[in-house]
């Protein structure tokens, strides 16, 4: 029992604290590409494809402060973008410190119980998969080392063979394929999104596990669509991370508790 805490501990530590780092150099990339865009000279068509993603970045408290009162002063923004009395909350929620991230460490820690259960290889999968989940939130994008990293450790985990990491690769390149014909006919499915969950699914294709992650990931999306107004996501523009971490902790939990 000890060692199973002490694996789930030690990963939920090391998924919290590179994805707050990660989370930093996001931040960073951002920063001084808004710098390059308000700087005299800068290239005019650039700077109008970047003015016309600053309204959706700012509804995921991507764009500095900074960086919105000088385009509401220029008058390159619409200052109701921000109202004043929201002000002060996105200035806290932007770039947040590590202790302003303290409130994943439990969800951190769960994902980390629900793998350690199995494997130190599972713990590993679970907390990747949430440390997707939570830049995804954050950013809506999937980062590739993560994803990298999600992908060995679900090898690893479920399929430790050439056979496997063969099935998995294949489900990586189904759902992925899938993804592109989502967006052909109009939809919203992101590569990130599609490589994560065949990931997990051509990773548990041939294990027990599959059983639960399939009837999971379909409770997860129902349970996040019911919950989208109220942490204030659209469902049109959902991002499909958080459902299948939430799927696979669950299905990993599962396994656990029979």
């Amino acid at each position: 029992m000890l060692g199973t805490f002490s694996i789930a501990a030690g990963s939920a530590a090391a998924g919290w604290l590179l994805q707050h780092c990660y989370q930093h150099m996001r931040y960073s990339f951002y920063e001084r590409e808004d710098a390059a865009m308000l700087a005299p000279g800068a290239d005019p068509e650039q700077r109008r494809i970047w003015l016309s993603s600053i309204a959706p970045q700012i509804s995921i408290q991507a764009v500095a402060p900074s960086t919105i009162a000088a385009l509401t002063a220029s008058g390159d923004i619409d200052a109701g973008l921000l109202p004043g009395r929201a002000a002060g909350a996105y200035a806290r929620r932007y770039n947040p410190t590590l202790a302003g991230e303290a409130y994943w460490l439990p969800a951190y820690l769960a994902a980390g119980l629900a793998g350690a259960a199995m494997s130190p290889a599972a713990a590993l999968a679970a907390v990747s998969s949430l440390a997707i989940a939570a830049s995804d939130i954050r950013f809506r994008i999937v980062p590739i080392p993560h994803l990298s990293v999600l992908a060995a450790s679900c090898i690893l985990a479920f399929c430790p063979t050439p056979s496997g990491a063969a099935i998995t690769a294949a489900g990586m390149a189904l759902t992925w394929s899938v993804g592109a014909v989502v967006r052909r006919i109009g939809g919203e499915w992101g590569d990130g999104d599609s490589l994560m969950l065949g990931c997990v699914l051509g990773a548990t294709a041939a294990t027990p596990t599959v059983l639960t992650v399939v009837p999971a990931l379909a409770a997860a999306a129902l349970l996040f669509i019911a919950c989208s107004r109220r942490i204030g996501v659209e469902t049109s523009a959902m991002p499909l991370a958080p459902v299948i971490s939430l799927a696979l902790i669950a299905s990993l939990a599962t396994g656990a508790l029979s």
